[in-house]
């Protein structure tokens, strides 16, 4: 009786539900299942976009198809509509761009991508997830990975090697002062030189697209690029990525000159490159100011400064309160804190108090209430050419950071800024013209020194590359030389000859 009860149930349960299962149409399927996608090819139309095309089996009910995908590690979900073209066989395209003003996808970026199918009943299926990586089709290349660190190169195996090398120092000696423990899987695109390297960069505008390209860069938050291979660009490069991963809190990005003086220190030689600049500005007291240096901008004459005064003040603040406090200070910021309430959570300071701390350490007095003769500086990039030496004024950085190439943020066509730019350097120049007698007031002799000395300065500008291509070889000196020596001989002989034997 109990084994007819349940057959009686089973057959009620399959009567109850054949009419659900019958409304199925032929040869379509559930959506659990899906339809069968054969294989998925990419094709790199580089630079500007990426066609996606898939054959897809058993996929006469599905009404329309969507490509799915996410820039690792922190991009959002982006969806881009696919031609469905349905025949025996289903074939799908997708199309997205990887290179203008609303979406860029930087050489080297993994990112994960699905299909998804939408069939007519309304009922969707997305097929397993999987990692494409978008690379520079242009080049063969090949990779060289060593714990976190992986270098990918097509050019030279030993400048690959290099960049490994002083990659993995970097992180080794900077991680403690952010206090990382672990790190996540870095990768390092290293292209020959900067002609190789043209079209991998963000577009902003013509300008910038004729524009020196900069030696490198953190495109995201564990991809670097690298577009004049040298070991002090990479350390640099690999520790904005360490800051972003220890400090970068979910309101806003670091104070500029946090980043790029920790990026500075790991360097490890930049004081031959930014120290001369750095040392002009306080001989004469023209320093940044430490608020002016928390966004970016990109005044020409003032990156060394800028560069060389974030490192100094980052250097001033873990050799006065140990490396324990700059870890302290990223976790503060990783928490969501501003600029002052970090300080002062901290160290018990405002902006201003340590401004004027680090300006009493190199000897300078207390910035003057109101008193600013700074401006904002280039943050993500570094590039240009380098410091000559200490006494050289800061008329030759102007010209040399023309060079300058800006990168990154959209917030440099800003207006509201530019004007503030642009005011703070007028009201530098004011200053400099005010700190020196005016023509009217100068004695003729004082003019006839200036005049000197502007000539003097003029002499000692570089205006070529610090490399010039060598004449041809004098050669008519040593051949005047070997025709006296001939001649010298021929006199030496004569008089031999002449001479008379004794008997």
């Amino acid at each position: 009786m109990r084994r007819a009860g349940w057959l009686l149930a089973l057959t009620a349960l399959i009567a109850l539900a054949w009419p659900s299962l019958t409304q199925l149409p032929v040869g379509a399927q559930s959506a659990e299942d899906g339809p069968t996608v054969q294989g998925t090819r990419f094709e790199n139309s580089w630079p500007d976009s990426v066609v996606v095309t898939a054959l897809v089996a058993d996929a006469a009910e599905v009404e329309s198809a969507t490509f799915l995908y996410t820039i690792l590690p922190e991009g959002a979900l982006t969806r881009e509509a696919a031609e469905l073209n349905q025949g025996d066989v289903t074939r799908v395209r997708a199309e997205f761009p990887t290179r203008d003003s609303q979406l860029w996808i930087p050489a080297g970026a993994d990112f994960e991508w699905r299909w998804e199918f939408v069939y007519t009943s309304g009922e969707t299926f997305e097929t397993e997830p999987q990692i494409w990586r978008y690379e520079d089709p242009r080049f063969e290349w090949e990779s060289l990975k060593e714990g976190d660190l992986e270098v990918a190169w097509y050019h030279d195996r030993g400048v690959a090697e290099t960049m490994l090398r002083e990659g993995l120092q970097a992180l080794e000696e900077i991680s403690p002062f952010l206090g990382l423990d672990e790190l996540i899987p870095i990768k390092v695109y290293v292209w020959a030189s900067t002609e190789d390297a043209r079209q991998v960069e963000r577009i902003q505008s013509e300008r910038f697209e004729e524009s020196v390209i900069t030696g490198g860069t953190r495109v995201l938050a564990d991809l670097v690029h690298i577009y004049q291979p040298s070991r002090w660009v990479v350390r640099h490069e690999l520790t904005h990525v360490l800051t972003k991963l220890a400090g970068e809190g979910p309101y806003g990005d670091l104070p500029a000159w946090l980043d790029e003086g920790m990026a500075t220190i790991a360097e490890g030689d930049w004081l031959a490159r930014r120290g001369g600049a750095l040392q002009f500005a306080i001989n004469n007291d023209q320093v940044l100011s430490l608020r002016s240096m928390e966004s970016p901008s990109n005044r020409p004459g003032f990156v060394d400064i800028f560069y060389g005064q974030s490192a100094a003040v980052v250097l001033y603040l873990i050799q006065e309160y140990g490396a324990d406090k700059m870890n302290e200070l990223f976790r503060t910021f990783k928490e969501g804190s501003s600029v002052e309430d970090a300080l002062d959570k901290v160290y018990g300071l405002t902006r201003d108090e340590l401004d004027n701390q680090w300006r009493e350490s190199v000897g300078l007095g207390p910035r003057e209430q109101g008193s600013d003769r700074s401006t904002t500086i280039e943050d993500e990039v570094i590039s240009g050419p380098e410091v000559a030496g200490d006494d050289e004024s800061t008329g030759q950085a102007s010209e040399d950071g023309a060079q300058q190439s800006a990168s990154g943020s959209d917030d440099q066509d800003n207006q509201a800024q530019q004007q503030e730019t642009e005011q703070a350097a007028q009201a530098s120049d004011d200053r400099s013209a005010q700190a020196e007698p005016t023509a009217a007031s100068r004695s003729e002799e004082q003019i006839a020194e200036r005049t000197a000395e502007i000539e003097r300065r003029q002499g000692q500008r570089r205006s070529g590359p610090i490399f010039e291509i060598p004449g041809p070889f004098p050669w008519e000196y040593p051949l005047i030389g070997i025709a006296g020596g001939l001649v010298l001989l021929s006199g030496l002989f004569l008089v031999r000859v002449l001479t008379p034997r004794r008997g």
